[in-house]
């Protein structure tokens, strides 16, 4: 008996390490990124042969773009998102910092525009897949273009 009940220790015990080596192969989402956006860095940009320069700002933890935020987030983060959600998307909120329904439901209305997944949430899907807004540093022109994309913004 005490035979059976070893052997069906260890077989109850492969499976639970089987099953926390399973869990330790699997990240969850939040765990991909460098940390909740709690600040803004700018990227700048010269576009093909113009000698203008625009900038954007883009919500970061520390200097990683690699963030997340969501409802109840405060931060300099969430005045650049909201900042490209009126200015893109045409969205009227104030620009404050906060993440509050407000910020969540135009940040929705952006995703579904875009065609992401829209969940209200902020994450690499989102700051790849949005439009950013970038100003020129002279402040004359302006544009709303993604990350990375080659563009020509129009005076």
């Amino acid at each position: 008996m005490s035979t059976l009940r070893a052997k069906a220790g260890l077989s109850t015990a492969a499976v639970l390490l089987s099953g926390v080596g399973l869990g330790l192969a699997t990240a969850s989402p939040a765990e991909a990124y460098a940390g909740y956006c709690n600040k803004s860095v700018t990227r700048s940009s010269a576009l093909g042969s113009l000698s203008f320069a625009f900038e954007a700002k883009i919500p970061a933890h520390d200097k990683s773009m690699d963030c997340y935020m969501n409802r109840g987030a405060n931060s300099a983060a969430v005045e650049a998102l909201q900042i490209s959600l009126n200015k893109c998307y045409g969205r009227s909120l104030d620009v404050d910092g906060d993440f509050g329904p407000a910020t969540e439901a135009a940040l929705k209305y952006a995703q579904g525009k875009e065609g992401l997944g829209v969940d209200g949430k902020y994450g690499k899907e989102s700051r790849e897949g949005l439009d950013w807004y970038w100003d020129q540093r002279s402040g004359s022109r302006w544009g709303c273009v993604r990350l990375g994309e080659y563009h020509h913004i129009e005076a």
